[in-house]
């Protein structure tokens, strides 16, 4: 197997792939009174629990749990809208239905034999409750969450592009074959527990994110940008202003099938009338080009870097002629900073810096950095 990087040279010293270079700034953001108020509230409530948790020896037994703290803290800092975008008692009108879906029996199906009533009332009564479990995939609180025939929830873009064909693959926990329209949507009643339009206000990350569009927009440039975040619930938060604003625009995300997702990276590529894409960072895979764009908004960090590299890679690659600008938003004081150290950390594993007993503790020392 031979290996290609950007960093590879020939055998007289100079670089076998010449691209235009890239411009990476962090993007401080300083949340307003309000905002601020609303995140020391949710972060002292979460540290309460961990330290009961760190108190009582338990922090890596409750780890999702955990994960579910960090979650929230971390789309506070994009906007307060997304902490309230799942109810605590929210009661769903097709949970039955749900229930008795996976109970049918189907003699073709070794899964559904399977499944036991007390295991698909578990799984039930956890989508009664809103709780929003880990993907199996990114080990991120699952977004956009789907269930398959086999009881399992997890991410649909985590899911849709770990299968090797757009039209079916393995439960990654199962390993039992899945056809896509074998899957369902969680149930839900609506995504927040507030009008959002109605009630709209800018968060200081949205705030600059538009500034930043709009320089880009009066400056006749043409230019295009992508707009990456985790969270395909703060892209649908970005699309109010956004339309207030006039502002053309297309979504990418893990809902589109094959043909949608063809149609719309040839509509951003060809014209000029759209020239803002909003794109999930779990959305694609590595091969995707979109050197159409020049600009990249990282909206929100990830746990894993090479995530966020892989994003940035999809723009700067072989096609692309101008200067990459990625603009990395980092709100200050928040769990968004403690995050950067942790993938500083993590990329010194990568390389191999780190001791075997090191790696083993990281992860405990790295939950603790982030409650500090």
């Amino acid at each position: 197997m031979l290996r290609r990087t950007k960093d590879t040279k020939d055998k007289e010293g100079r670089l076998i792939l010449v691209l235009p270079p890239t411009d990476i700034q962090v993007i401080q953001c300083i949340q307003s009174e309000a905002e601020h108020d609303f995140y020391d509230a949710l972060f002292k409530r979460s540290k309460v629990q961990f330290d009961q948790f760190v108190a009582q020896g338990k922090v890596l037994h409750n780890y999702a749990n955990i994960l579910e703290l960090l979650l929230r803290l971390r789309q506070c800092c994009n906007h307060p809208f997304l902490v309230m975008s799942r109810s605590d008692t929210q009661e769903f009108a097709d949970l039955d239905k749900l229930a008795r879906r996976f109970l049918e029996t189907n003699p073709d199906s070794t899964t559904q034999k399977a499944l036991t009533p007390a295991y698909v009332e578990e799984v039930v009564e956890g989508i009664r409750n809103g709780e929003n479990t880990e993907c199996p995939i990114c080990l991120e609180s699952a977004d956009d969450p789907v269930l398959t025939p086999c009881a399992h929830r997890m991410c649909r873009e985590c899911l849709l592009s770990s299968w090797r064909t757009p039209a079916s693959g393995l439960c990654p926990i199962c390993r039992q074959m899945i056809r896509k329209n074998e899957l369902f949507t969680c149930p839900s009643e609506n995504r927040f527990r507030i009008a959002v339009e109605k009630n709209w206000q800018e968060s200081y990350k949205v705030s600059k994110l538009l500034e930043c569009l709009e320089s880009i927009r009066k400056s006749g440039s043409g230019e295009k940008s992508i707009v990456f975040s985790q969270w395909t619930t703060f892209l649908d938060l970005l699309e109010i202003p956004l339309k207030k604003k006039k502002i053309g625009y297309l979504r990418f995300d893990g809902k589109l099938v094959k043909k949608q997702r063809e149609r719309v990276l040839k509509e951003f590529s060809e014209t000029n009338e759209k020239t803002i894409l909003l794109m999930s960072l779990k959305a694609g895979g590595v091969g995707l080009n979109l050197t159409a764009a020049s600009n990249v908004f990282l909206m929100d960090p990830w746990w894993n870097p090479a995530v966020e590299e892989q994003a940035i890679m999809r723009i700067h690659r072989i096609g692309q002629k101008n200067t990459v600008r990625v603009r990395r938003f980092i709100v200050k004081d928040t769990v968004e900073e403690r995050m950067q150290q942790v993938q500083a950390r993590k990329q010194r594993m990568i390389a191999g810096a780190l001791t075997d007993e090191e790696v083993r503790s990281a992860r405990l020392e790295e939950l603790k950095m982030l409650f500090r």
